[in-house]
């Protein structure tokens, strides 16, 4: 497998995470991004890596995070949904029922479409903030008017790097960007404004936009990624009633070195399970702890 190791071997996706503010290295054949204060994911989040802990833990150090998450070969760490799609017959017949019906209710309402980066660049600055201020982030380059033209301006330089826009009266609802690599089509980002949430508009563009990528002849599956982790259930369902099917994926966490011996211990996992326990939940510390015995069960 292909190994990024330096600026001048970059993966093609870096200078898109890049500017959009995320530390990014290219190793072991993918992109690894910041997530957070103390996360890298692997990207696409779906590729199967082969590297060895220590590896995984030499790119800690490098990076200063504390915990790398990432698919695997080997049967090991937690097993999560990976969602695809490799019906080249898809269509509304697909869709879950409901998921159907806000489809075919928006189809003279709902323009969904393939726009130009540039097109990008001066509509969709809107759903950038109202996606990020959902999130609690309130300061995203993405929400800066000169920043965004700038990412926008780097991600129109990438090959296979599209978008897909969902319109309602003339204004941009969401919009998903996707990469294109050898045969396959891999969902990376959705943002969309949730004043339109009543609509049904995210269902519009996600059916738009595979529809679109695999009914395209040289595409042969198309991927919405794989499930969060710790498991978002909603978010499944959705790509469930897309017309996505579940298949299976194995994935590892490891812990930097200097954090292994504290947050790998039985102990620590105590203290947080009674914690959680006298909290009633209220510090959300069962996040944390799904991902701590992630750790304990990857074997590299």
């Amino acid at each position: 497998m292909r190994s990024f190791e330096s600026a001048d071997n970059d993966h093609p996706l870096a200078p898109f995470y890049r500017a959009l503010g995320h530390k990014v290295w290219s190793r072991h054949g993918v992109l690894w991004a910041d997530a957070g204060r103390f996360s890298l994911m692997s990207v696409p989040c779906n590729q199967k890596l082969t590297p060895t802990k220590k590896e995984i833990q030499d790119l800690l150090r490098l990076s200063g995070r504390m915990i790398a998450v990432f698919p695997t070969t080997k049967s090991t760490g937690v097993t999560v949904t990976d969602f695809w799609l490799r019906d080249k017959n898809y269509s509304l017949d697909s869709l879950q029922r409901q998921f159907r019906q806000h489809v075919i209710k928006n189809e003279e309402t709902c323009d969904v479409r393939l726009i130009s980066w540039e097109e990008l660049s001066h509509i969709g600055l809107n759903v950038n903030r109202n996606t990020m201020e959902r999130r609690g982030s309130k300061v995203h380059k993405c929400i800066q008017p000169e920043d965004w033209k700038q990412i926008c301006a780097v991600a129109s330089a990438i090959k296979n790097l599209d978008v897909f826009g969902c319109f309602y009266g003339g204004d941009l609802t969401s919009y998903l960007v996707s990469w294109v690599r050898n045969d396959y089509c891999q969902g990376i980002m959705l943002h969309r404004d949730s004043k339109y949430n009543h609509l049904g508009a995210g269902n519009s563009l996600v059916y738009g936009f595979t529809n679109h990528m695999i009914h395209r002849p040289e595409i042969n599956s198309v991927s919405m990624g794989r499930g969060w982790f710790p498991i978002v259930e909603s978010l499944d369902r959705f790509r469930r009633h897309a017309g996505y099917f579940d298949e299976t994926i194995r994935l590892g966490v490891v812990l930097h070195p200097r954090w292994e011996i504290i947050l790998g211990s039985r102990m620590t996992h105590n203290v947080l399970q009674r914690l959680t326990a006298w909290t009633g939940g209220r510090l959300n510390l069962r996040n944390d702890l799904e991902v701590l015995e992630a750790a304990a069960m990857t074997q590299l």
